[in-house]
């Protein structure tokens, strides 16, 4: 009964204080899931949203730049990390993306990355965004093949 009521508790503190912000006047952001499909032939992107929020379907160009390199073993496997810049240039505006990438070979000439990313910046529709997410990498025989991002990005207050 006691462990009821200490959840009872927690969540009626997290009502009190996003009821706070609103009574306030305090805007509360509002997450919105997103997925960034790259193209690796045309280095183009297609931005799309996942769940209802303000951002919309956009499509365009991707830059990558600013990374580093490291290698590292982990259980017996070489492990390839880096974090490249990527900037989405699309119709609503620019997003900058930093990404964290660990590449493994897979065998038969394709590379896999399993990564991470976070928002960094933007202009235009992605101004005073924010978010996190995770993502797939696919390096084939003949060269990058791809990338599917997903998570979730918020505006702040601006």
């Amino acid at each position: 009964m006691t462990r009821k009521c200490a959840v009872l508790a927690g969540m009626a503190v997290t009502v009190a204080i996003t009821l706070t912000a609103a009574a306030d006047g305090r805007p509360v952001a509002a997450k919105q899931r997103i997925s960034i499909v790259i193209d690796g032939k045309t280095g183009t992107f297609i931005l799309s949203p996942l769940s209802a929020g303000n951002l919309q379907r956009d499509t365009g160009k991707v830059t990558d730049c600013c990374y580093g390199q490291q290698h590292i073993m982990r259980n017996g496997q070489s492990i390839n990390i880096n974090n490249p810049l990527s900037t989405f240039t699309g119709k609503q505006g620019s997003l900058k993306v930093r990404f964290r990438i660990e590449w493994v070979d897979a065998g038969n000439g394709y590379t896999a990355g399993n990564g991470t990313w976070k928002v960094v910046g933007g202009t235009g529709a992605y101004a005073r965004l924010t978010g996190a997410g995770r993502s797939r990498h696919v390096w084939a025989p003949r060269g990058y093949a791809g990338t599917r991002s997903e998570g979730f990005v918020a505006a702040q207050p601006g």
